[in-house]
């Protein structure tokens, strides 16, 4: 397996394009583990087992005078589940910003080690000629998603023995890129534990770049983000990366590097 990340950063959308039409996904899935356990379970908003529990979330939104969405603080926040709940965003045109801030919160009563793992897939477009680089099979999800986590500082180097991770004192985020099937995942591991009561926010913004032409748009139809979100207690588990590869080993395929330098 060959592990890469680009020198940028990223619920889950499809736009379909006749008018460029974005419907937009949020989907959660968490898992925790006791002991040498662990445990996965579907429920509407929250998973949990024992004492850890999570909650992925973000804003309703609503449109300005110039045809951004922006934040509706006075609507409730839309939560994930296991049925994939659907946003219909209208049509998106270039240059315009669409506020989404897909949210982890620990809602259970123990600290947690949390990730979550981004897929971008696209079955009409070509991801690597819009958000890649030259002779390069990673893309750019800084094109199209900011602030939150992606805003940070980070370096970019090997991290417990995986090449070309983007990291910093906060998180580190992994890029697996397979584009003969248009499909790269972005795995975000925070190094620190979540405590009761806090969040985190990944990114918080979607934005089309003015210069992009119609052609461009069109070449990102049914382009799909989807976000999970994982929880792993803290006991007996000394970080992230261990977290996820001991409960989750089939997600988080980076078993060997563990505990090594």
């Amino acid at each position: 397996m060959k592990v890469k990340i680009n020198e940028k950063k990223l619920v889950k959308f499809n736009l379909y394009m006749s008018c460029v039409l974005l419907v937009a996904f949020v989907l959660m899935l968490v898992a925790t583990t006791v002991a040498y356990f662990s445990d996965t379970q579907k429920m509407t908003n929250t998973f949990t087992s024992g004492n850890v529990k999570l909650m992925l979330s973000e804003a309703a939104v609503k449109p300005d005078a110039n045809g951004n969405l922006i934040e509706d603080p006075d609507s409730t926040r839309i939560f994930g589940s296991d049925t994939n709940t659907v946003h219909n965003y209208g049509c998106v045109f270039p240059g315009q910003s669409i506020f989404k801030d897909p949210t982890i919160a620990n809602t259970g009563d123990d600290d947690e080690w949390i990730a979550a793992k981004v897929t971008l897939t696209d079955g009409a477009g070509d991801l690597t000629r819009i958000m890649g680089y030259e002779g390069y099979e990673d893309i750019d999800i800084e094109i199209l998603l900011s602030g939150g986590l992606l805003a940070e500082n980070v370096h970019v180097g090997t991290w417990n023995g995986i090449e070309d991770v983007c990291y910093n004192d906060r998180y580190a985020m992994i890029q697996i890129s397979d584009p003969s099937n248009s499909k790269f995942e972005f795995y975000f591991l925070m190094l620190q534990p979540l405590k009761k009561g806090e969040s985190v926010v990944l990114f918080d913004h979607i934005s089309f770049p003015e210069e992009w032409s119609g052609e461009a748009m069109q070449n990102i139809a049914d382009l799909k983000i989807e976000i999970q979100a994982y929880g792993v207690q803290t006991y007996q588990l000394d970080s992230c990366l261990a977290a996820m590869t001991e409960a989750f080993p089939t997600h988080f395929p980076f078993q060997q590097y563990v505990n090594k330098p």
